[in-house]
This record gives structure tokens, sequence and C-alpha cells, in this order.
């Protein structure tokens, strides 16, 4: 070999040699990313291992307790707690999360209990007929039977009320008539004028007592339901038509438990989540855009869902102290506050169906992770063996480049 074609050679193996280690270099640096990223699967991992999830008694299966993940309808639905428990979530303000639903009814009503009832469906009045029925009266015993109890009951709803406030029309039991104005929704009491006439005095409330007011408010429930117009469920069928009424024994929790809804958002204030901007901009204190929430005084907080709808973030947020617990106390007569940790209803358990999703996650990451070092591993092997086939040839042609050297020299010298 020429010593130019010698010393070319040694070059081109040289850029090699460098292209190679170069290579190798880069190779090195992939594999200790690897390691870094599985060290990270592995901590996220163990991490995950420890996932928990809230769940809620819900009943029994004999002497078994049967629990259920935590969500808003869960937790605030009639009859879904054991030991049929009545919760409400709020905020940090106090005001009570409900329902587009609920929150229209109230709004709607304008704060009038039997009005928010009726815009849900019930009508409290515990009464089956209407003054249509007296026609029928006439010619059947049970209806007539029906007519004359509604009509005591109105009476006598009216006379407990009046007392209670101090009016009195008339000295005779039953001397006053009563009867509902549609054009003004206020029921009226028909009472002798004095001169041969009547004069109809609009009764409107006149109390200062939460006894009052659930007096006047029954009263008023009964005169609309049998003159005011209304249609009632008059068989309590799921699809019957009309209100239901509290004339069958059935209904009257779930109105109890709609009653305690009322007055907390009376007292308390509302809220409820939406996805009608314009009604967030006409009415920020009572709907909040379910991707934006200022339930902390935070507007910046952002939200992919509505806690109402999607129950993981319903759960951060009572765990981050977002929305809090209330439960209904029959003791006090009130929502009570209740946390997480106290409750004796809500535990806190291994979310099983989480985990087994992480651990199939970190079996496929773990398999490409392992597949992606081992062709690295290849790569450094093939590497290896190139290099070491480069520095071979790299000593050899060096070798006789110096051998040439050395000759040249000796022949000058």
């Amino acid at each position: 070999m020429g010593m130019a074609a010698s010393q070319a050679r040694l070059l081109s193996i040289t850029a090699r040699l460098t292209d190679n280690e170069n290579s190798g270099q880069s190779l090195s640096f992939t594999k200790i990313s690897l390691a870094n990223q599985t060290e990270q699967l592995n901590a996220d991992y163990n991490e995950a291992l420890n996932k928990t999830k809230l769940t809620v008694l819900t009943g029994f299966n004999g002497s078994e307790e049967v629990y259920e993940d935590i969500n808003y309808g869960l937790m605030t639905n009639y009859g879904k707690i054991a030991g049929g428990l009545q919760y409400c979530v709020t905020d940090t303000k106090g005001r009570i999360l409900v329902t587009t639903e609920q929150a229209e009814a109230f709004i709607n009503s304008n704060g009038d209990y039997n009005k928010f009832m009726q815009a849900l469906g019930y009508t409290i009045a515990d009464i089956t007929v209407t003054e249509d029925d007296e026609t029928a009266a006439a010619n059947d015993d049970d209806v007539a039977a029906k007519v004359d109890a509604a009509q005591s009951k109105i009476h006598e709803a009216w006379d407990k009320y009046l007392t209670s406030v101090g009016i009195h029309y008339g000295d005779e039991e039953h001397s006053v008539d009563y009867d509902w104005v549609d054009s003004t929704g206020c029921p009226i009491a028909v009472v002798d004028d004095g001169a041969g006439g009547t004069e109809q005095i609009p009764l409107t409330y006149e109390g200062t007592t939460q006894e009052q007011r659930e007096l006047y408010d029954y009263a008023v429930a009964l005169t609309e339901a049998y003159y005011g117009n209304l249609t009632l469920n008059t068989t309590n069928s799921a699809g019957g038509a009309g209100l239901k009424t509290a004339a069958f024994s059935e209904n009257v929790p779930e109105m109890d438990f709609l009653k305690n809804i009322f007055y907390k958002m009376s007292s308390s204030d509302f809220f409820t989540y939406t996805t009608d901007a314009t009604k967030a901009q006409d009415d920020p204190t009572h709907y909040i855009l379910a991707s934006q929430t200022n339930a902390m005084n935070n507007e910046a907080t952002d939200l992919t869902t509505s806690p109402i709808d999607d129950n993981n973030t319903f759960e951060q947020f009572l765990r981050n102290g977002t929305l809090l617990l209330e439960r209904f106390s029959s003791k006090d007569g009130e929502f009570v506050t209740t946390t997480l940790s106290d409750d004796s209803c809500i535990q806190e358990v291994e979310d099983e169906r989480a985990i087994a999703q992480v651990e199939a996650q970190y079996e496929q990451d773990m398999t490409r992770l392992e597949n992606e070092d081992n062709k690295i591993d290849l790569q450094l092997k093939k590497l290896d063996t190139e290099h070491t086939a480069l520095q071979t040839e790299y000593d050899s042609v060096k070798n006789v480049i110096d051998k040439n050297i050395e000759k040249t020299f000796n022949m000058f010298s």
C-alpha cells in the first residue's frame, strides 16, 4: 500500500471512529434518559397504588354494608343514602349547591314555597279533589265525602293561621268562605260586609314566626289546589297527569326533603353551575359557568366539567375544600356541618378500578421502555464490534505508515 493511500485510509478510519464514538455517546445519553423515565414511572406507579376514592353507605345487603362511589347526585337526591339521611353541598360562603331545575324553581317562584314545590311537581295540599268535583259529589257519596273533607281542611287551616296572627273574620265557625283569584295568584276571604253583601279580603302573610309561615303556606296550598284550577295527580301514578299531593303518604318524605332544601336556599342563598354564559353574566350570584368557578372567590380556576355532572371533579372539590358537606339534623331542624373524615356514612377506600388501570398502563409503559432499552443495547453492541474492528484496522494501517516512514528515514540517513 502506498504512503498516500495509507494516509487516506487512516483518515477515513479516524472519521469513522469519531462517528462511532459520537453515536455511542448519543445512545448512552438516550439510555440514561430511559433510566430516568423508568425511575419516574416506578415512582408514579407506587404513588398510584395508594390512590383512594370516597364512597358512601347506601344500604345493606343482609348484614353487609353497601357503598357506592361518591357523587353529587348520590349525596343530594332523595332516598339515596342509607337510613334516609339528607345531605346538601355548599361552598365556603355557605351557599347551597343546587341543580338548575331547583335554581329556576326558586327564582321563578320568587321565594314562594308553594310555587317552588309546584315547579318541582308537588303540592303540599293533602287533598285529591277540586271545586270541579262538587258537581259529581251530588251523585257520588265517596266524592261528596272527599269534597266535604277538603272544604273542612281549608277552613281549619285558615282558622289556625288567622288565630295565630290575631285576625278574626266573623264569630261563627266556618262563617267565612275562601276562594282563589287566578289573576293575582292570591287567596281571599269572603266575609259578610254587614250590608247584605260580601267583601273579598286578600289573605296576605301577616306572621313573623316559622310556625306561622308554615300554617299560612299550608292554607294557601289547600286553597289553590281546590279553587285555583290546579291539576292534581289523583291516582299518584308515575305517569299520571298533575301535581303529586301530600294526600298520599308515600309522597310526604320526598316533599319534606325538598322543603329542607327550600329553606336552606332561603336562609343561606344558593348557586348552580351552568354552560349558559348569558345566565352567568345576568345572574353571577346564582349561576357559575361550568368552565369557571368563583366558589372560593377564585375566578381563574378552570374546570373541564361541572362538579354536578362529573364525579371526579366533585370528589376533587370536596377534598380540596372548594365544596363542603352538611347533613340535616332532625334534632336541630336544620343542616349542620359534617366532614369527610368524621361522617360515619363516608369512607375512603382503595380505588381498585383506578389501580387496575394504572397497573395496566404501567406494564405497557415498562414494556415499551424495556424494548427501547434492548434496542439501544443491541445498537451499542454493534457499535462496540464496529469500533473494535476499526481500531484494529487503524492500528494496522498506522503500523504500516510508521514502518514506511522509518524505512524512508533510514534510506536517506
